[in-house]
């Protein structure tokens, strides 16, 4: 797709349906649809995708600002109105972050201190919206709530939701978040001159290092991995090709960030998202499978009980629309880095595989059809949250159209 592309597939299959999912009576954005878009199924609002979508608002203005095609959604009123949402609603007295809320912002029992990723897309969220703003005190808000996450983390008094981390494991989801919360926050300080950039340096390398060094065996990230090593277990031998290239792409644009130019470990990065791919790539229908072994094909190993293992085995060959997403980005942001046809190549694979079997048919609705069975049919069936998320689709689009951007003014 040429850059011209990218915004029209915005524009006309994906933020006409995410802007008639905004809330204008309370704030935030509706999410709990059903897979096709056709249904709104519930009003409850997840922190971890309202956080998402708070990102996006406020980087679809920034882009706006660019292309004058998109000038017919006021993202600029949804970034204030989701960030007043959340400032409101998300936050509970000890300032972790709820896991999900009812419309109107009133707290559920059963649904408030249980993710440690809802306080991450939160920063994230508030990180974007207070780069948009050019605010400090809204950064010092974002950074602050970060500073709790690492503090909660390393203590190690921290819940994971709705995939909990078993008892004496590492996992990479962990590191992985943390490193996207630090480089965002880390740009904003930056542009802001603000002082907390030397911390925030140092935290990205000591994220990129702990996957690189700690979690990553030969050419494969572990998404799991047993501090006193556990021996041959589903968790420890299954890869997630998704969550790999996303991963990648996170410590590339880290080492961007802080002017890192060591061969060796981007050519291990290259290393890393071609197992991913070759590993992930299903050469019966195409397309990426969701869970495979290190060794290729259907998860296996050992079972410790876990719901985590229950989700591997349940969903491995099915066909997620976030996947493709991420590796749509990693694939061309590889191909412009190195200039190899290889990773074009790889690219064109992912872009023709995704967008003939992903985007939503019924023009009405539009937007993805985001669960998919191996053959590529639509599938209902919940995969982690209950909800339609735009964030992998919608930030793959922004990046690819920086990317182009970038490239062009190379």
């Amino acid at each position: 797709m040429r850059t011209d592309d990218y915004l029209q597939h915005l524009n006309q299959q994906l933020l006409p349906f995410w802007n008639q999912a905004i809330d204008q009576e309370y704030g935030g954005v509706f999410t709990c649809f059903t897979n096709d878009g056709s249904e709104l199924i519930s009003q409850r609002k997840y922190i971890w995708s309202q956080g998402r979508f708070l990102w996006l608002a406020a980087k679809l203005e920034q882009l706006q600002q660019q292309h004058k095609q998109l000038d017919r959604y006021n993202w600029k009123s949804v970034a204030e109105q989701t960030y007043h949402f959340l400032r409101q609603h998300a936050l509970m007295e000890n300032q972790h972050v709820v896991f999900a809320v009812e419309r109107d912002g009133r707290h559920i029992p059963t649904e408030m201190d249980t993710s440690i990723f809802a306080d991450c897309f939160y920063v994230l969220g508030c990180n974007a919206y207070a780069a948009m703003r050019e605010d400090h005190d809204i950064f010092r808000h974002a950074l602050s709530i970060y500073q709790t996450i690492k503090k909660r983390i390393a203590a190690n008094t921290f819940k994971s939701e709705p995939y909990p981390i078993p008892e004496g494991y590492q996992s990479h989801s962990i590191p992985m978040i943390l490193l996207n919360v630090a480089q965002e926050l880390f740009g904003t300080a930056v542009a802001l001159s603000l002082k907390d950039v030397d911390m925030l340096h140092a935290d990205q390398l000591s994220y990129l290092n702990k996957i690189l060094d700690e979690l990553t065996v030969e050419q494969r990230i572990m998404e799991m991995k047993h501090i006193a090593g556990a021996g041959d277990t589903l968790l420890e031998r299954h890869v997630n090709p998704g969550h790999t290239l996303e991963s990648i792409w996170f410590m590339i644009h880290s080492l961007q960030l802080l002017n890192q130019q060591d061969p060796s470990i981007f050519a291990k990065l290259e290393q890393m998202a071609r197992f991913a791919l070759e590993a992930g790539w299903d050469s019966q229908y195409g397309g990426l499978l969701r869970f495979v072994d290190h060794s290729g094909g259907k998860p296996c190993g050992t079972l410790i009980d876990t719901p985590y293992e229950q989700l591997i085995m349940d969903t491995w060959d099915m066909k997620l629309w976030w996947p493709h997403a991420e590796a749509l980005y990693t694939t061309k942001l590889l191909a412009e880095l190195t200039n190899k046809p290889e990773w074009e190549k790889r690219y064109q694979q992912m872009e023709a595989y995704t967008l003939s079997t992903f985007p939503n048919p019924n023009q009405e609705v539009g937007e993805w059809i985001q669960i998919r069975s191996r053959n590529g049919t639509p599938h209902d069936k919940v995969v982690a949250l209950p909800v339609k998320d735009p964030f992998h689709i919608i930030r793959s689009f922004i990046l690819l159209e920086d990317l182009s951007i970038k490239m062009l003014h190379r």
